[in-house]
């Protein structure tokens, strides 16, 4: 029953920081990887589709918090702190997944798409819809090294899972 507590303490805190938020942005990622088990088989392939939501507590500072569909832990959940740079846009965070239980590491690097000027053509096209560069679904590409406990007596809690190493991408939405 700790354990429980102990989830939804951290649940509260990352919800009440995000009131507090300058910016909040959701997103929606998918993610493949593989797994380090300590289980017969040895590397374990892995996707998940998730709803996250990143909470800026300043210009460089945020939360994000994620959930969804995963195979094979049929659900997965994180929740971390990072720190984006305002120059380049590239990111950096740590913090926890939850299930199955690791701690990650994970850069952020921006989708080039929304940061440089538009073609003519693609100006054109935009405009035949009415639309700017503003329009553009943005996003970006994650990376990530995970640490779970699956060489330990609680290797249950990640599922075997020893070490995960993920790529993503992410679309925003306001």
């Amino acid at each position: 029953m700790n354990k429980m507590r102990l989830l939804f303490a951290i649940l509260a805190f990352v919800w009440a920081s995000g009131l507090f938020a300058q910016e909040s942005s959701g997103y929606i990622e998918t993610n493949v990887g593989v797994s380090y088990t300590s289980d017969f088989i040895d590397y374990f392939p892995g996707i998940s589709f998730l709803y996250g939501r990143r909470m800026f507590l300043s210009n460089t500072s945020f939360w994000d918090a994620q959930v969804g569909l995963a195979a094979p832990s049929l659900a997965t959940m994180k929740v971390g702190w990072g720190h984006k740079s305002a120059d380049s846009g590239f990111s950096v965070s740590t913090g926890v997944r939850i299930w199955p239980a690791h701690v990650y590491l994970q850069l952020g690097i921006p989708d080039t798409r929304c940061s440089k000027e538009v073609s003519r053509r693609m100006q054109r096209r935009l405009d035949r819809r009415g639309k700017d560069p503003n329009d553009f679904v943005c996003g970006e590409w994650t990376l990530s090294v995970e640490r779970g406990l699956g060489d330990t007596r609680w290797s249950g809690l990640s599922l075997e899972s020893i070490a995960i190493a993920t790529v993503s991408h992410r679309w925003y939405f306001e």
